[in-house]
């Protein structure tokens, strides 16, 4: 027989149970991803701001995420002659358009970034009579990407994301979203 109060349980715990995106509230979360550069993990930060096109100026329904992004990656080579070091940190900015379904508790969406990359590579060769290379070098960068995150509760999600942009970067991310006012 069950309990009264797990039966209560069960009745209440699908209306709590799922978030969905709230006009005006922030969403950030870590993030760890697998760079298609080098097969190495890269560490992220991201944060949106949700907003609804009407607010925007738009007479569409909908809402987007305006926020930033934070990337930073390190991987080393070794080769016949020389070793080979490289970090990066990208810093930016980034606009996701979140698609509406019925099931609140999925939020898929398709985004933008817009971001300064920042790296640095090291070459040091095995004979120490010909020295080490150090470059620095930074660019804008431009990249698009499609997520979808699964709320676990009305405040905490898992995400994950497909990123692509210039230079030939491309990562698979996954993560964990919490929104607050």
């Amino acid at each position: 027989m069950i309990h009264k109060k797990y039966l209560l349980l069960l009745l209440i715990y699908p209306s709590i149970l799922f978030g969905q995106l709230e006009i005006n509230k922030h969403i950030l979360g870590p993030s760890l991803g697998f760079s298609f550069l080098g097969s190495t993990l890269q560490y992220g930060v991201n944060h949106e701001f949700i907003v609804g096109l009407k607010q925007v100026g738009l007479a569409e329904s909908g809402v987007i995420g305006i926020g930033g992004i934070f990337r930073y990656w390190k991987y080393s080579e070794s080769f016949k002659d020389y070793d080979w070091d490289y970090s990066d940190i990208l810093i930016g900015v980034q606009t996701n358009y979140h698609f509406y379904i019925s099931d609140d508790s999925i939020d898929p969406w398709f985004g933008i970034v817009l971001a300064y990359d920042f790296g640095d590579a090291d070459v040091t060769f095995i004979n120490p009579n010909i020295g080490k290379f150090d470059k620095e070098y930074g660019g804008f960068f431009i990249g698009a990407k499609a997520g979808l995150r699964y709320w676990l509760s009305n405040n905490v999600a898992i995400s994950s994301s497909l990123g692509i942009g210039s230079s030939s970067y491309a990562a698979l991310e996954f993560g964990f979203d919490y929104k607050f006012n």
